[in-house]
């Protein structure tokens, strides 16, 4: 697998030089119609506050906030607000794993067994061969475990127990599926390397020499002087405060981080400049630098973002951190973060010397492709393309296609059926290896799923089936109860798990 990997890294290699970045430097910004651009996207998708930048690796081009914090008392945006920077977190952790490889405290394709011995999967070949690369570049083969922190605030070392009990979808190091709680290990391999957590690793190794003391680990970090942003969803044609995901004082290496367009822009410069301060200190090794933006896996359509159907790439590939493709010939290395009500993106033209940061508070906010691609694009002015209402178009036909699915599934829908038992016969505590506990209870308006952090309605679907439907994610999952020789709930089968009982609820 080595071997396939160099191969790779050489192929891709060869793709981008003879690209030839031969695209016209970038024309100046123009602030007033960048400015018009994000307000007519902020309309579009109804987003209450917004900060955005854009810099070179020794200038702030743009730096700006839109609207409020929030919808009742908020204030207005200013580069100083604090939002969720959520995924773009990991760039932050893979900085300083590096840090720790340029002092041989590790290295990148040291068996990751090595530092977390604990750790276990269902394939004994997996736990012997994943390295510490394989966490950084999703390409374990597992699927998501997000439900873990989102559903059940589950804590790191549970989540390391019940590893062993997922399946892998896909063979390791053939496929992007991306994995936060892998992340979540990369931070605790930085705890166990330096003696410090890896936020408190990262505010004296990284943040605090790049300027960055506006950056937070956790929301229960920021000071109370500090400004920061409340979370929405646009639901019914209104926005909707959401739910915070991750709890206050959380530090979760997966996405926690708080920050500023202020800091944020600090940050961009950072990785303009190779991993060199403002005051020409490295922090990061060129060559370990250089490897943060190597491709380490090819990704498919299905896998990368749906803005490829319009930014039509030729490859599409992710880092150490960042997704990568090409675009007008160049090379553009992004990452994107979403927490329930919060979004963020950061990209990277690093053969032009450009990047933009945005930052919002209204859920999967997808304006924040628009503004990526409009600042990368060096169209002529007569050529530009409308970003905002393409991007707005793309992910209408996208809500199009997956309500011609359900209205496809609800077809077959089995009229008049009734259940095999009485509704407090579902009732009960389950549990599955790979998820953990839930409790099904009984109430006025129908069976509601409990887990650890969320209740989810339950409506019946026939026979014996039930669909979970939670509006502010999207969430539409079959609850399928199979009844025993002895009248009773035997297992559920959901989230593509099987959950048994453990016991009657309360």
């Amino acid at each position: 697998m080595k071997s396939l990997r160099y191969r790779f890294r050489i192929t891709i290699t060869a793709i981008i030089i003879s690209m030839a970045v031969c695209s016209p430097a970038n024309a100046d910004l123009d602030s007033a119609e960048l400015s018009a651009f994000v307000e007519s996207g902020m309309e579009l998708w109804h987003v209450p506050g917004m900060a955005v930048t854009v810099v070179s690796g020794s200038e702030v081009l743009y730096q700006k906030g839109f609207g409020e914090t929030a919808l009742t008392d908020g204030k207005p945006v200013d580069e100083h607000t604090l939002f969720a920077i959520a995924s773009t977190t990991k760039a932050m952790v893979v900085a300083g794993i590096l840090m720790l490889a340029d002092e041989d405290k590790l290295s990148l394709d040291d068996p990751i067994t090595r530092y977390l011995p604990e750790l276990h999967f269902s394939d004994p070949m997996l736990t012997e061969q994943l390295m510490v690369r394989d966490l950084l570049t999703h390409r374990t083969g597992l699927p998501s475990t997000d439900y873990w922190s989102f559903f059940q605030d589950m804590p790191l070392d549970e989540q390391i127990r019940r590893l062993e009990a997922i399946a892998p979808a896909a063979p390791l190091r053939t496929r992007l599926i991306y994995q936060n709680t892998m992340y979540e290990l990369a931070g605790l391999v930085i705890e166990r390397l330096s003696g410090m957590r890896w936020d408190v690793f990262l505010k004296k190794r990284l943040w605090g020499p790049i300027g960055m003391n506006e950056t937070f680990g956790a929301r229960g970090q920021i000071e109370d002087t500090l400004v920061y942003v409340k979370p929405y969803y646009f639901q019914d044609d209104e926005l909707v405060l959401a739910e915070w995901d991750i709890p206050v004082d959380l530090a979760e290496a997966a996405g926690s981080v708080w920050s500023s367009i202020h800091d944020m822009s600090l940050w961009a410069q950072f990785l303009l400049r190779g991993g060199v301060t403002a005051d020409g200190e490295h922090l990061i090794t060129e060559a370990r630098f250089t490897e943060m933006f190597e491709p380490q896996q090819l990704a498919t359509p299905e896998d990368f973002y749906p803005t490829v159907a319009l930014t039509q790439p030729n490859w599409r590939s992710y880092g150490l951190a960042w997704f990568q493709q090409d675009f007008q010939g160049r090379k553009i290395d992004f990452h994107t973060g979403s927490l329930s009500g919060l979004i963020a993106i950061i990209g990277l033209d690093r053969a032009n010397d450009r990047a933009v940061v945005v930052l919002g508070n209204r859920d999967h906010a997808e304006m924040r492709h628009a503004i990526l691609w409009d600042v990368m694009d060096n169209s002529p002015p007569g050529e530009r393309r409308d970003w905002n209402r393409e991007i707005v178009d793309l992910y209408a036909g996208l809500a199009d296609q997956q309500a011609e699915k359900w209205a496809a599934i609800e077809q077959k829908r089995l009229p008049g059926t009734h259940t095999s038992l009485a509704l407090d016969d579902f009732a009960g505590a389950y549990e599955s290896p790979g998820i953990g506990n839930i409790t099904i209870g009984n109430s006025p308006d129908g069976l509601i799923l409990k887990t650890a952090k969320v209740e989810l309605p339950m409506s019946h679907w026939h026979l014996d089936t039930f669909l979970v439907d939670y509006e502010p994610w999207g969430l539409r999952e079959f609850a399928e109860f199979r009844i025993g020789p002895d009248g009773s709930v035997s297992s559920i089968e959901l989230f593509g798990e099987s959950f048994h009982p453990v016991g009657k609820a309360d």
